[in-house]
């Protein structure tokens, strides 16, 4: 007999979160993403929020791209990223600060995506290179009344500066050597590190080992010239 919907189990978690790596990657490889220094985000129900649920203001342009997205699409969606507003990641824990009266501005980099009732339901057995596909064909999708010529409601054509979304993109590393010599060059131009994901990993709202966080100060085999 199934349990009552109330008794069941729920992920206390609202996105997938990431391990630390430690060395190893999954037979034939993984696909590495920078791993960009904002704000973790996701966007559903016309609303972006951060990793605790926080709604994060002064969006309306995001908002507006990816629900012109799921309206071409026809079917609610979920969109995972990092949120940086302009000025980086100071200026972007200062804008979520100032709540829904923050100014509009700033770019959601985007490296995941489910259909909205696979997040309600944490279940979701496409695996991650195939998520990855349906993300970038997504991007390049806009609504019919989305004609790039047609103002947004109360912008007088006035939007601001770079792209409200943006695809993170993914390096394919072989080896363990690869991973570490991606990271040094991102560490060389002061980024944060690498995530190194296994592309045949599914979406979970816990912390997984399918994702795998490499920074500055964490694991490392050898130095890298």
């Amino acid at each position: 007999m199934k349990k009552h919907p109330s008794l069941l189990a729920r992920p206390k978690e609202l996105v997938q979160l990431a391990g630390d790596w430690r060395g190893g990657l999954p037979d034939g490889g993984a696909m590495c993403e920078q791993k960009m220094d904002g704000v973790r985000a996701y966007y559903l129900g016309y609303t972006l929020r951060t990793r605790e649920g926080i709604e994060i203001g002064g969006v309306g342009h995001i908002l507006h791209r990816l629900a012109g997205i799921e309206r071409a699409y026809g079917r609610p969606l979920f969109f995972d990223g990092e949120f940086i507003a302009p000025g980086g990641y100071l200026a972007t824990l200062r804008h979520i600060g100032q709540g829904l009266r923050a100014p509009e501005g700033g770019t959601l980099h985007l490296f995941d995506t489910l259909h909205a009732e696979e997040w309600q339901s944490n279940d979701c057995d496409r695996p991650l290179y195939e998520r990855k596909a349906m993300l970038t064909r997504l991007v390049r999708m806009q609504s019919d009344d989305d004609d790039g010529w047609t103002w947004r409601a109360g912008t007088y054509g006035k939007e601001p500066d770079g792209p409200p979304v943006a695809i993170i993109p993914d390096v394919w590393c072989a080896t363990q050597a690869d991973v570490e010599q991606m990271a040094a060059e991102i560490w060389a131009r002061d980024g944060e590190g690498v995530v190194v994901k296994d592309p045949m990993g599914l979406y979970r709202r816990e912390r997984s080992n399918a994702w795998r966080k490499y920074k500055r100060n964490g694991w490392a085999t050898r130095k890298v010239a």
